[in-house]
């Protein structure tokens, strides 16, 4: 779970990187509709808002699958609480990082079209799910309700974010893919109500060279340039955004 402090009038994000047992935890929690619609940042029209609609919650620790590839399509994802990894595995073991879902970010989208899940999806920190299941959904002769209208509104969002991401991971000038990597963390830090400016990331360099399609090499450059710089200021996994706007600068 989070262990959240605050930090300057803002709140700061420290992930858990115990590694536990792989056993998977179940619970009865659930969660409502107004939740699900809260942690997405719904900004759309819900008519009903269906009162009566609860989703089960599913519990993970650090480094368990929450999906894995080829696993037959149960349903979407919300992240309520924790971070994780989206990965896929190329015929010649070779894995690629896609995106790293946190707080409010949707999962299994991608299982959609061929009724199975096209990526793996590991937990980096301890996590907290919300599953919608695909009988809420697409079952036939159902017509379109404010839980359908949600799902294609938050599956929009995670093909407009993906977009964003490989465009980020195509620029032209590789340190610059690091600076831009962390301008948006602060960004997605913010939209959750932490500090956008002190965080500490969940994933590791080489996770992020290889979202960024950079080496671990150059990850580690560009994180001791901006130090030395004075734009950010680094501790292992823990950054402080010194200044936002030189940070964006160096995009470019």
């Amino acid at each position: 779970m989070m262990n959240v402090q605050a930090i300057s009038s803002a709140v700061r994000w420290q992930p858990s990187f115990d590694r536990p047992v792989l056993k998977l935890e179940r619970d009865e929690r659930w969660s409502d509709f107004r939740e699900v619609l809260s942690l997405l940042r719904f900004d759309g029209y819900a008519a009903e808002m269906n009162g009566n609609s609860f989703f089960r919650r599913r519990r993970l620790k650090a480094g368990q699958s929450a999906l894995s590839m080829g696993q037959p399509f149960d349903g979407l994802y919300v992240v309520r609480l924790g971070a994780l990894k989206t990965a896929v595995t190329h015929v010649d073991g070779a894995e690629h990082v896609l995106a790293f879902p946190m707080k409010g970010d949707l999962l299994g989208f991608d299982g959609v079209c061929k009724n199975r899940y096209l990526s793996e999806v590991v937990a980096l920190t301890d996590c907290d799910l919300i599953r919608i299941p695909s009988a809420e959904m697409f079952s036939p002769g159902r017509g379109c309700n404010d839980i359908e209208r949600m799902a294609y509104w938050a599956i929009s969002r995670e093909i407009v974010q993906e977009q964003t991401a490989y465009a980020l991971s195509h620029s032209a000038k590789a340190e610059a893919r690091v600076a831009r990597f962390l301008r948006i963390q602060s960004e997605r830090f913010a939209a959750m109500g932490y500090s956008p400016t002190c965080f500490t990331l969940p994933m590791t360099r080489r996770d992020i060279g290889n979202h960024l399609n950079v080496t671990l090499e150059t990850v580690s450059r560009a994180f001791s340039a901006l130090d030395q710089l004075g734009i950010i200021a680094v501790e292992r996994r823990e950054i402080r955004i010194l200044s936002p706007d030189a940070l964006r600068k160096f995009e470019n």
